[in-house]
């Protein structure tokens, strides 16, 4: 694992896109003014909600607020992982419990996508279908899987029960499997051991009204560009491609600086 110390620029964006409520949220801790990590590390955490009326933006706000409350609180001898998996289950709760207005329950929950810089690595977890990117020399990788149920339609291409062209027009194709807001969380996503980080990595985070537009050549390219706020770049490209009908667009991407 690299032991050279890093600093980190960090660049954000959103925008509501054609809708009338921004149900996307994000938050970031942890960097120092130089932009090294804290002691406790970095933490950068983005969430997209679902529920329409406010109740998205409640959820996706909830759990970005609950990432926030418990860095502030962490440990310094808490490992990374740890911090994610147990913060992301405080945060479920949290969100779930909010689902009950005046007595009733309402139909709300979020995405996921958190990431914690220590040591030189990163620490991630997600659930929902919100992205995570690595770039790397030219290289550009998705780092995270979808919780949608178009894996257990993929399951029955391959077992014969239906064919690629059924399963990818199936209406419930796009349906969350995993999120937050839920009794308990039925799958996170998260990375096995630390990626260990270089000069020049770049990291993005955003919800899918980036990604369901811009292609990862088109993502790659604009980390590529060196602009002077990547995120914001990536933000406008999508209203370059697409002017209609598109979705709350939130975008975070982190440089590494060696």
């Amino acid at each position: 694992m690299n032991n050279n110390p890093i600093t980190v620029q960090p660049y954000n964006a959103q925008h509501l896109g054609t809708r009338k409520e921004q149900e996307d949220a994000f938050g970031m801790a942890g960097l120092t003014a130089e932009g090294t990590l804290g002691e406790k590390g970095f933490v950068a955490v983005l969430a997209d909600g679902m529920g329409g009326m406010a109740f998205g933006n409640l959820a996706s706000n909830t759990a970005v607020n609950i990432f926030l409350r418990e860095y502030e609180n962490k440990k310094r001898e808490e490992s990374a992982d740890s911090f994610l998996i147990r913060t992301s289950k405080i945060a479920n709760t949290a969100v779930f419990d909010k689902a009950y207005v005046d007595g009733e329950e309402v139909e709300m929950g979020t995405t996921l996508v958190a990431v914690m810089l220590s040591q030189q690595a990163l620490y991630w977890v997600t659930a929902g279908d919100s992205h995570l990117y690595h770039y790397r020399k030219g290289q550009l990788q998705r780092l995270n899987h979808d919780h949608i149920y178009g894996n257990e339609l993929q399951e029955e291409v391959i077992n014969g029960n239906m064919t690629q062209k059924e399963a990818e027009n199936h209406p419930e194709h796009d349906y969350l499997t995993s999120y937050l807001g839920l009794p308990e969380i039925p799958e996170l996503d998260m990375n096995q051991t630390p990626l260990s980080l270089e000069g020049g990595d770049q990291l993005l985070l955003c919800s899918d009204g980036l990604d369901n537009v811009l292609t990862s050549s088109d993502i790659k390219e604009t980390l590529e560009a060196e602009m002077e706020n990547p995120a914001e770049a990536l933000v406008q490209q999508v209203f370059t491609k697409n002017k209609r009908h598109l979705d709350n667009i939130t975008a975070i991407v982190l440089k590494i600086i060696s």
